[in-house]
Order: structure tokens, then C-alpha cells, then sequence
């Protein structure tokens, strides 16, 4: 059944919506209001609606600003602006965020109706998608990822984000090669090891292309990068395979992979023996272009202070306009630059919680940028793990990952 949530700061308005349309008959087993946007953004981060028919302007936050926090989530709610005349022009700012639905004030309730069908026919058929999509045999899910990244045919949206958990997070490509022609033949077997190593070693993909290796995970720091080569290089001994050259990309979101592995295919000259591939993990790696290059290195220093900004940075490192730098350094990385730092905070976050089991958990949110906003940086953890800290922090304990 369908969740909906209704966010509008006059009271007349929200309540007359919820008690004037049967909502049981379109499948809407639930609605929740909110009388500004700040209660809207908690109701939708604890509640996670499917549907969400929002104000523009209200208190504490306006319904843009809401919208834009859950921007490039793979579990966004749908969201229908409901706004008057003189709000259109704030209504167009929706667009930027991916949001086609809107009802103009005053509006009747089978205008109201007539809009959320149309969203739960979207709903319904994005649905639909998924459970066909998990009717797929591997292999024509392994077939939609070769034609992404080698960009041959025409990849769908929906197909990419089945098989991609998080279309929006940030990812980064090994790929390897091997010097003996003799060991291509023992990839499949190759394959189904390092697939074994995937659950543990939280990499998203393993699959072969060519003559190539090509594993796609999370985005990580330096020291898990060593950790995902040492075990690779595990998996490789276990097949007596000894020589093999590799390409460590640099962080992109989705729509950047293609181009990653393109230029990874190019650097292959830059890999080196398996034995040397850590400590040359540096001359390996793929660059970005200088302001962005020195921008994701002075994050990975100072994210922990709560401050940092793209404004500092733009303004005070790289001596350049904001607006030029954001968009540059969404055109490189993939993903804006406060969603980046947001995910480095998050993963630093998860590292320190797996490095000491008696750090308090606001003692992680501040270390890692979130000062003493300990509730929204619990949100925040949540919003990009699925669960709270306490919890992140129960099951690794629990689970024994500690001792791996």
C-alpha cells in the first residue's frame, strides 16, 4: 500500500485535502501531515512516503529546500507541488530537482486526484520494472552493464538502477589485466571468487569484460582501497595467477563510469606487477583536473571541520568563482559537491565507529564535521546507510566484522 504525505503550512488547506478525497480507493493506505518543512523533511526521513504533495513557501524550510534534501536519493519520495499563482516561478527551481508534478492553487480534489493517479501510475510502473527486472536471467543483467559502460546501445534509467543499489552514490573501477595470455582462461573462475570476496569487501559489481577484470564499488579512502588490493591479489595467488597490471580510477558518480572506464582502458600502460600494486596505488591512479583535484584534497583533510564549504574552498583555496566551481566539480565527480563531503563525512563516520567500539556516538558526529548536531547527523547516517548510527554500530559489533 501507498504512503502519502501532505505539507502545507495553512491548516484550512492540508487538512481539507486529507478529509476531502477517498484516499483508501486510489491504495493510499496512510497520510501523514506537516505544517512546515521542516516537520515534512523528519515525517519523510522517518515515515518515508511514496507520495509527498508539498507547499513552497512555508516555515522553518521552504519546500524547494526540502525537495533538494533528498535530491539524487535512490529512495526519494515522489514529490507534487501544490503552490498559487504568484509561487510559479519558484515552482520552475523544481525542475532543476527532477520534479514534474504540479497542482495550482485553488484546486478542486479531482484535480487533486487526477494528479496523484498519474504518480501512482509512475510509482506503479517503476514497480513494475523492478519485479521483471528481477525476473532476469545474470547474464542479461551483466549484458545491460557492459553496454553502459562500453556505451553500446541504449541503456534505460531503470535498468541501470536495478543493477546499480544506489545510482547515486559515488563509485570507483579496478581493472585488471594479466601478462600471461594462459591465465585468461581461469577468469570465470576468477569471476566467482572475487564475487565470493564481494559480500565481505563491499564491491558492488564483479564482472569481465574483454580481457579485463573489472570490479566497481563504493567510493573509499586510501587504506580500504589497500584492503580491497590485498584480497584481490588473495584471490589471484589462490589461482597461481602472479602477474597482473591494474588501474585504480578516481571517485565519479553513475553517469561517470563510462568515462572512468574508458580512461582506465587507456592508463592500463600505467599498471604495474601485483606484488608492487599497493605501494604504486598513487601512480596508478586517474587524475582530476587541478582546482578539482586540490579541492578533493583539501575536503579529505578538513572535513571534519564543520565549516567547510564550497564557497571556503572556491573563494579562498582556488581563488574562483562559486558558481564555476560547483558546476566543475560536478562535472568531474558526478555528484554536487555538498553530497560528496556528506558521503565522506558518512564513511569516515562508519570507520571510526568499526575502529572503536566506546566512541560515543556524538564523539563521531563531531570528529567528523557534524559538530554538536548530533540528531541531524543521526538523519543524515541514516539517510545514506538505512540505518541510524546506533544501529550501524549494534550489528558491527555484533556481527563480529570488528576481528575481519
Amino acid at each position: 500500500m501507498i504512503k502519502l504525505l501532505i505539507a502545507d503550512d495553512e491548516r484550512t488547506i492540508r487538512e481539507g485535502i486529507a478529509h476531502s478525497i477517498d484516499w483508501e480507493s486510489l491504495g493510499i493506505s496512510r497520510v501523514f501531515l506537516a505544517a512546515d518543512g521542516r516537520e515534512a523533511w523528519e515525517l519523510i526521513e522517518r515515515e518515508q512516503p511514496d507520495i509527498v504533495i508539498i507547499d513552497i513557501v512555508m516555515p522553518e524550510m521552504t519546500g524547494i529546500e526540502v525537495i533538494a534534501k533528498f535530491d539524487g536519493l535512490a529512495n526519494r519520495p515522489e514529490f507534487v507541488i501544490i503552490s498559487g499563482h504568484d509561487e510559479f516561478q519558484f515552482a520552475q527551481e523544481a525542475i532543476r530537482y527532477h520534479v514534474n508534478n504540479y497542482i495550482l492553487k485553488p484546486c478542486t480534489p479531482q484535480e487533486i486526484m487526477t494528479t496523484i493517479k498519474e504518480v501512482i501510475d509512475k510509482i506503479e510502473q517503476r514497480q513494475s520494472m523492478d519485479r521483471y527486472l528481477e525476473m532476469l536471467l545474470p547474464q542479461a543483467r551483466e549484458q545491460i552493464l557492459h553496454n553502459f559502460l562500453l556505451e553500446t546501445g541504449s541503456g534505460s534509467d531503470d535498468l541501470l538502477e536495478h543493477v546499480f543499489d544506489k545510482r547515486h552514490a559515488l563509485y570507483q573501477i579496478l581493472v585488471f589485466t594479466f601478462e600471461d595470455p594462459a591465465d585468461f582462461v581461469n577468469l570465470p573462475e576468477l569471476k566467482i571468487s572475487l564475487n565470493s570476496a564481494a559480500v565481505v569487501l563491499n564491491w558492488s559489481i564483479c564482472t569481465i569484460i574483454h580481457d579485463c577484470v573489472v570490479l566497481i564499488f563504493d567510493a573509499a579512502s586510501e587504506s580500504r582501497i589497500k584492503e580491497l588490493l590485498k584480497a584481490v591479489y588473495s584471490s589471484l595467488a589462490e589461482g597461481r595467477i602472479t602477474g597482473v597490471k591494474a588501474v585504480v580510477t578516481e571517485k565519479g558518480g553513475l553517469c561517470q563510469l563510462p568515462r572512468l572506464f574508458r580512461e582506465a582502458l587507456e592508463a592500463r600502460r600505467l599498471g604495474c606487477a601485483s606484488s608492487e600494486l599497493i605501494p604504486l596505488i598513487d601512480t596508478c591512479r586517474l587524475r582530476y583536473s587541478e582546482p578539482v583535484r586540490r579541492a578533493v584534497q583539501y575536503i579529505n583533510e578538513h572535513y571534519s571541520d564543520p565549516s567547510l564549504s564550497l564557497n571556503h574552498i572556491a573563494s579562498n583555496l582556488l581563488f574562483l568563482n562559486p558558481d564555476y566551481f560547483g558546476k566543475l566539480f560536478k562535472k568531474e565527480c558526478g555528484v554536487k559537491f555538498n553530497d560528496y563531503l556528506t558521503m565522506l563525512r558518512i564513511e569516515k563516520a562508519k570507520q571510526l565507529i568499526a575502529r572503536s567500539e566506546d566512541l560515543k556516538i556524538y564523539e563521531v558526529a563531531d570528529k567528523v564535521g557534524f559538530g554538536s548536531s548530533t540528531a541531524y547527523f543521526s538523519r543524515t547516517f541514516r539517510k545514506y546507510t538505512g540505518m541510524l548510527p546506533s544501529e550501524y554500530k549494534e550489528r558491527f559489533y555484533s556481527s563480529g566484522d570488528q576481528g575481519a
